[in-house]
């Protein structure tokens, strides 16, 4: 934190995390007036010319906005040890994000039913959500083609044209009677007109600019200190020291596996199982996307070029009464570099990540991979997950923040995704397709702490709030009921500009001396 002493006392707000939702919270808070702490584990900027995310180093991790350390988890009784694909920084994992900006559909927030289990509805509607996801787009200037299965381009800037090669896939996708339209993603950045923006250019440093707002950076919220009726401090570490940070108003944006940990590992004489945990719900039900990444050849002759994360589209979004999802392209090729990428996180999540002999000798099996692969164009599924009591994170013991996640994959996503990879093969019909990878999107995690309004099913009230403890919010992806079928980033956006508006109003106006 920069212009002097940081007063630890009297703010209106502080908000852990600075990712999408701590960003666009603040934002909304800083054009409300509100002096706004925001605690950020990462830097304030990252250097771009740091080491990149294969390195093991936790310090070049940060600098460079990835994630320091591993996470542990358990999937179906095997352990997996891997580094997430998470940001850690000013701008969260939108600092590493693919920039799509797109929003769930209107049967997200009415939920659907599925045999013996259930999306369930959100405690809002879409049409509440518009004026938000609207102001979001704004802000990201955001640009794309109006999907004609949804009602969701008014306001859009106009896309860049496409590639032949990613035209040539759209119009395929046309013939093969799919409903193609030109992916939803962020503007490109003011600084560097190779980058899409980020949560940070697109709030964070705007709501620093009102005066308004202050950031402290690598500054780590080790513990949520509060009584029977409310929070009542951060104890929070940084440079080596302890201090406490006291607000009228706290609010959660660490992200969906961060956050559950931190009012876990919070637990006290009042909340014996964790601050404001009285449902039991705190880190349940769990949910990630199920994500095949496929790579598809173009018909006919087309120069290898680098595809643009351009196209989508969302015929078997919700299919016959059941939900599956989108297909989106990645912005990738199949060459070395990106099958090289696959084949370590495929090593990483496997038994044999011990064996410091095996990352080095990937790069044949790249060569031979890109070799065979390397005019095909990669798509990706994104799959719905459902929530499920038992799929949750804890804190881990890896590290003194660690995370640890027990994840099941039931019998219900095992046939969605069949059903889900038969019906998108409609769509790639004529050209010839192979899966590079397939497996949980970790990226996506969501559904933590749920809203709703039924204390006993939810941690969360419809406007974000604590049913347990008045002054703390969460608007990090923790509050997901259901994950719907696409990227998640908009939605978080979206629902911190609505929350904002409500935590303005009841914040107090204490400020710092």
């Amino acid at each position: 934190m920069s212009g002097g002493k940081l007063n630890t006392d009297g703010w209106d707000v502080v908000i852990v995390g600075a990712g999408m939702g701590g960003s666009a919270l603040a934002y909304s808070l800083a054009l409300g007036g509100r002096k706004v702490l925001v605690l950020e584990r990462g830097e304030a900027a990252i250097d771009r010319t740091a080491a990149q995310a294969d390195t093991l180093d936790p310090e070049a991790r940060v600098r460079a906005g990835h994630w320091p350390h591993r996470i542990s988890g358990t999937v179906d009784a095997s352990n997996i040890l891997f580094f997430p694909a998470l940001g850690c920084g000013s701008g969260g994992s939108t600092l590493h994000y693919g920039a799509a900006l797109e929003r769930l559909q209107r049967d997200d927030f009415e939920g659907t039913e599925q045999g013996d289990r259930r999306a369930p509805s959100w405690p809002i509607s879409y049409d509440e959500m518009m004026p938000y996801y609207r102001a979001a787009e704004e802000r990201f200037r955001a640009r794309g083609s109006a999907d004609p299965l949804q009602d969701d381009a008014d306001g859009l800037r106009e896309p860049p044209p496409l590639s032949p090669c990613d035209r040539h896939f759209l119009e395929s996708f046309r013939t093969n009677g799919m409903h193609p339209y030109q992916l939803h993603t962020a503007g490109d950045a003011a600084s560097d007109c190779e980058d899409k923006m980020n949560a940070a250019e697109a709030f964070l440093e705007p709501a620093l600019r009102t005066g308004n707002v202050f950031l402290l950076s690598r500054c780590t919220v080790e513990r949520i200190e509060a009584d029977d009726q409310r929070v009542t401090g951060l104890l929070c570490s940084s440079e080596g020291r302890q201090f406490h940070i006291h607000a009228n108003t706290y609010v959660l944006a660490a992200g969906a596996l961060s956050s559950p940990v931190l009012m876990l590992n919070s637990a006290n004489a009042h909340w014996p199982n964790g601050v404001a945990n009285s449902s039991g719900l705190v880190g349940r039900n769990l949910m990630f996307h199920f994500s095949d990444f496929i790579a598809v050849w173009p018909r006919g002759r087309f120069r290898v070029s680098a595809p643009g994360k351009s196209i989508g589209f969302r015929d078997f979004y919700s299919y016959k009464g059941r939900k599956l999802g989108q297909i989106q392209s990645t912005g990738f090729t199949a060459g070395r570099g990106n099958v090289l990428h696959f084949l370590r996180q495929k090593v990483d999540r496997s038994r044999i990540r011990s064996l410091k002999l095996v990352r080095p000798l990937l790069r044949i099996p790249a060569l031979v991979g890109s070799w065979l692969f390397g005019k095909a164009t990669i798509f990706a599924s994104i799959l719905e997950d459902y929530p499920y009591w038992e799929n949750r994170v804890v804190p881990g013991s890896v590290t003194p923040c660690g995370i640890h996640f027990h994840y099941t994959i039931h019998d219900e996503l095992s046939e969605r995704t069949s059903s889900f990879r038969r019906l998108y093969r409609e769509a790639f019909a004529g050209h010839r397709i192979a899966v590079l990878e397939s497996g949980l999107n970790y990226g996506h995690a969501c559904g933590t702490c749920r809203f709703g309004n039924d204390p006993a099913t939810s941690v969360l009230d419809s406007n974000n709030r604590s049913h347990d403890l008045p002054n703390l919010f969460i608007v990090d992806s923790s509050f997901f009921p259901s994950s719907g079928g696409t990227n998640p980033s908009l939605t978080i956006a979206a629902n911190a500009l609505r929350v904002g508006a409500l935590v303005a109003a009841t914040s107090g106006a204490h400020h710092p001396t």
